[in-house]
């Protein structure tokens, strides 16, 4: 079941119908606050089982094993038995996720790897290695996402951070919590759980900021990230199959159109991703829940770093906080910083999915922050500004501007250029396009590969993009989310207006969101 479906609008009224019902009595009431929480869990399942029964099913066993796991960590003062208890946890949800989303990458090159040195040896190679894959296996929508989420939360019960949640339904609405069980924000428990078990009732103020957040989410989903996608599939294709099928089609493309894509497929994911994070965001505020916001205008980054705290923040988080830090930070020197972060991003590149294009997307993240920090980040630029010499003011602001704006546009084009690896569906298409976004391009303004030329690609980039590149940029500078609302009357209608006109007219309704797939 998809945000931007008519069936979730219909889903969501009845949900919020009872869920207000019971919350009316819920102060006052034991029962109506129980039955809150049994109800929101009962329309998670409902929710979650829209996409494929079978997978309430892994959801389950993952509840089940954490709450159990947790329990036993607490009850136990024997170190070595709390480490057991850990590992069966971590075991178990890394198992699941490794069956149903890394089995078949390993298996295929492990194969291959044996194959070549048969090969070599003289012996005889394995004569079928799709006899090994599990090719009939879905994966699970948000299994990266929930896995993570209940692994921080036995890991935090370990290191005594938090007490074990000794209501089982409690625990499973932390886990299923709908409006952000299949694509994130992934929540840490001591944030989460404490607003679900207490009456949950919404708000003014969170029904408005709720509602901006919906119609925020839908604006950067269905008009701008769904209609980007018709140019991006021109560069990248709409699907595998095609490109499969004509792998040749792929030298036909000018490095000026590969060059563009990259910009066009990054803010496709970023508006996306976001929008549904948007979504999910104001849903959680009509119940009376407040999420994590998961991106931060991200595209106004100056630094490699800045854009990692402003882009999927609750991964980048997970990833600090329970592998970063527990392989010692920055705490051992330099060289082990480094290495510490070069760890993260392959892992983040792994944990998109089982692929060379992902893996090299996340070494990508990894060079470019290492450069960065090695050469950049010590260095304070002193603009010598006196408040007694205006000229000098305002050389210097605008020297401040220029250099901030140059910052800005090569972050964002060098991670564009790491997109197109990340957009490739195989290690031959993404060699063959960075090469030629690398490589001298021909400028072609008449292609005869169907793809619009580099100028036309910008052309419809900026028409579609630049109202919502206006919005995040006062967003960043102002330094304030809801700014709309202190703004006059008549802007805040007209901005609200504006949106709602380009969903209703533009919008592109139905498309599942890229981040389904990891």
């Amino acid at each position: 079941m998809l945000f931007n479906t008519f069936v979730f609008f219909l889903f969501f009224i009845v949900v919020y119908s009872v869920f207000l019902g019971f919350g009316w009595f819920a102060k006052k009431q034991k029962w109506a606050y129980r039955a809150q929480n049994i109800w929101l869990l009962f329309a998670s399942y409902f929710f979650y089982g829209w996409w494929e029964w079978f997978f309430l099913t892994l959801i389950l066993v993952s509840t089940i094993i954490d709450y159990v796991a947790a329990r036993f960590i607490e009850s136990s003062e024997h170190q070595f038995r709390r480490r057991i208890y850990l590992s069966v946890s971590i075991f178990a949800n890394l198992g699941l996720l490794f069956t149903m989303k890394y089995y078949d990458f390993f298996a295929v090159n492990l194969i291959d790897s044996w194959n070549q040195i048969a090969i070599w040896l003289g012996s005889t190679p394995a004569t079928d290695s799709s006899t090994y894959l599990l090719k009939n296996i879905v994966l699970p929508v948000g299994i990266s996402f929930y896995t993570f989420q209940t692994m921080s939360y036995t890991i935090d019960v370990y290191r005594k951070q938090i007490k074990a949640e000794r209501d089982f339904f409690d625990f499973a609405l932390f886990v299923n919590f709908f409006p952000q069980l299949v694509a994130g924000p992934i929540e840490r428990a001591q944030d989460l759980l404490p607003q679900l078990k207490r009456p949950k009732f919404p708000t003014m103020d969170g029904v408005q900021k709720g509602l901006y957040d919906i119609l925020l989410g839908y604006f950067m989903k269905v008009y701008v990230a769904d209609n980007l996608a018709t140019y991006v599939d021109q560069v990248f294709f709409a699907g595998k199959s095609f490109y499969v099928q004509n792998p040749e089609i792929i030298q036909a493309m000018d490095g000026s159109q590969v060059f563009v894509g990259g910009f066009l497929f990054l803010t496709q994911i970023y508006c996306d991703f976001a929008g549904y994070s948007f979504i999910a965001l104001g849903i959680s505020r009509l119940l009376g829940v407040t999420l994590t916001v998961n991106f931060d205008s991200p595209e106004f980054s100056k630094t490699p770093t800045e854009f990692w705290n402003r882009w999927h923040v609750t991964l980048n988080r997970w990833f600090r906080d329970y592998i970063y830090i527990s392989l010692g930070g920055s705490k051992y020197g330099k060289f082990a910083q480094y290495r510490n972060l070069c760890i993260i991003f392959f892992l983040s590149g792994l944990w998109h999915g089982a692929n060379w294009t992902f893996i090299t997307w996340g070494c990508l993240q990894g060079v470019y922050t290492i450069i960065y920090l090695v050469g950049f980040s010590n260095k304070k630029e002193d603009l010598g500004v006196n408040s007694n010499e205006s000229s000098s003011s305002i050389t210097s602001k605008f020297s401040a501007i220029l250099s901030g704006t140059f910052s800005r546009i090569l972050v964002y084009s060098l991670v564009s250029f790491s997109a197109v690896a990340f957009r490739s569906y195989d290690a031959n298409m993404m060699f063959v396009y960075l090469q030629k976004f690398l490589s001298f391009w021909t400028w072609d303004l008449s292609p005869n590969n169907n793809v619009k030329n580099m100028f036309g690609l910008w052309e419809e980039y900026f028409k579609i993009f630049l109202p919502l590149l206006v919005i995040d940029g006062i967003t960043y500078f102002k330094k304030e989310r809801y700014w709309i609302f202190l703004t006059h009357p008549i802007i805040q209608t007209f901005v609200l207006s504006f949106m709602a006109f380009l969903i209703l007219t533009r919008g592109v309704f139905g498309k599942e969101v890229i981040y389904f797939a990891f």
